[in-house]
């Protein structure tokens, strides 16, 4: 009864990211699901290893087979965080710049960066479908998703769970590997 209230008062973006997260651990944790077991490899792969890692978790979401291998993932990945890192670099410098405090700065250098990082929030699943073109499909998916604004409450929530769930004693990778799933969950959501 209680989570039934609390579901509802809460923002519809972080009851998004509750119900992903729910179904992504459900997924993750249940008996005879391969994908803790195979995150513990995927994760010293870098974005390699993190597209073959979500390539299995769609197919587990699935139950069929997804395109495991990725050439280009390192490429994606690194494009991807790193334009989300220059914008986050941006608005903290423009703050210092501005004379305001150095916190002030950090502070917007969060929103700055999954600003950025969310345009490219459905990119691996659509490259792992062999989209000619994702990051067009990826802006468009976004668009479905409720926009920039929209899907960055979504997106912020599963960040703190990734991050700080880890740091909660919950499992670093368990918690990475439940944001990615979450947003596998949503990607197949919206392809429905």
């Amino acid at each position: 009864m209680a989570a039934e209230v609390l579901t509802r008062v809460l923002p519809s973006p972080v009851r998004r990211a509750r119900a992903l997260l729910m179904r992504a651990a459900a997924l993750y944790d249940a008996p005879g699901s391969p994908l803790a077991r195979e995150a513990r490899s995927a994760w010293p792969g870098g974005f390699r290893g993190g597209a073959a890692w979500m390539a299995g978790a769609m197919s587990h979401v699935r139950g069929q087979p997804v395109r495991a291998v990725l050439p280009g993932a390192q490429a994606l990945g690194l494009l991807k965080y790193a334009s989300a890192l220059l914008a986050a670099v941006g608005a903290w410098g423009m703050a210092v710049f501005l004379g305001l405090p150095h916190a002030v700065g950090l502070l917007l250098a969060v929103p700055a960066f999954y600003a950025v990082e969310v345009q490219g929030l459905f990119l691996f699943p659509l490259a792992l479908d062999g989209a000619a073109r994702p990051w067009r499909s990826a802006r468009s998916l976004l668009r479905e998703a409720g926009g920039t604004a929209g899907a960055m409450g979504t997106v912020l929530v599963l960040a703190a769970v990734m991050v700080f769930g880890g740091l909660a004693g919950r499992g670093l990778v368990r918690c990475w590997c439940l944001g990615c799933l979450a947003v596998v969950l949503w990607y197949e959501e919206l392809k429905a």
